[in-house]
């Protein structure tokens, strides 16, 4: 399980942030 989590934690911050990125464009941007 540690293993599962050194692997995947990283990922799920990469897709966190990506979505993060995406709405803060849009939030700042309301016409895109």
């Amino acid at each position: 399980m540690n293993d599962f989590l050194i692997f995947y934690a990283p990922i799920i911050v990469v897709i966190l942030a990506v979505i993060f990125a995406f709405w803060w464009a849009a939030k700042k941007h309301p016409d895109y």
